[in-house]
């Protein structure tokens, strides 16, 4: 597994998973996203300091390098030395421990490359993704209750958050 710039290639193979219903619910995103929609996130990508995204690539016999997820940092702020992380990891892909060698990776990246104190991010309420949260030593804030309306009805989201003198540098240790 490794990072590597989103490509145009990619973008339907990555819009396939975004939209797939395991993974969309779990977003902030309301209803589908257009291959025009994703088109636009992805070119303003280059012009937007404030976001770095990743794709997620696994080597296959038969398919060479394919994408299996994006991960990335955005609300990148470094005047206070801070952002928020992203991931997704394709349906097909998950339970692998592909989100776990991500999210090292991707803070190893935001504490060492950019200097960042503080990583956060949010799920929501029944979300299994913050049991890795948790056992990757990020620490729940807090819980902004009724914060989103999705299904028919409000849900609650966790907040998460790690800090570089809190991750352990053998959990850095990614393994291959």
């Amino acid at each position: 597994m490794f990072f590597d710039t989103i490509n145009e290639e990619d973008l339907p193979l990555l819009r396939e998973y975004r939209n797939d219903w395991a993974i969309r619910r779990w977003c902030r995103q309301v209803g589908l996203i257009s291959e025009l929609k994703q088109i636009e996130w992805w070119s303003g990508l280059s012009e937007d300091d404030s976001k770095i995204m990743f794709s997620i690539k696994e080597e296959n016999i038969n398919d060479g390098k394919i994408p299996v997820g994006v991960c990335g940092l955005t609300s990148i702020d470094l005047i206070n030395k801070r952002a928020e992380f992203s991931l997704y990891i394709a349906p097909k892909h998950q339970k692998k421990g592909l989100a776990r060698r991500a999210l090292k990776m991707l803070f190893q990246f935001g504490f060492d490359e950019l200097a960042l104190n503080l990583i956060w991010g949010e799920t929501f309420d029944g979300n299994h993704a913050a049991k890795l949260f948790e056992r990757l030593g990020m620490i729940k804030e807090g819980t902004r209750r009724d914060f989103y309306f999705k299904e028919g009805k409000f849900i609650d989201c966790h907040l998460y958050s790690i800090k570089k003198d809190e991750l352990k540098v053998s959990e850095l240790k990614i393994e291959k």
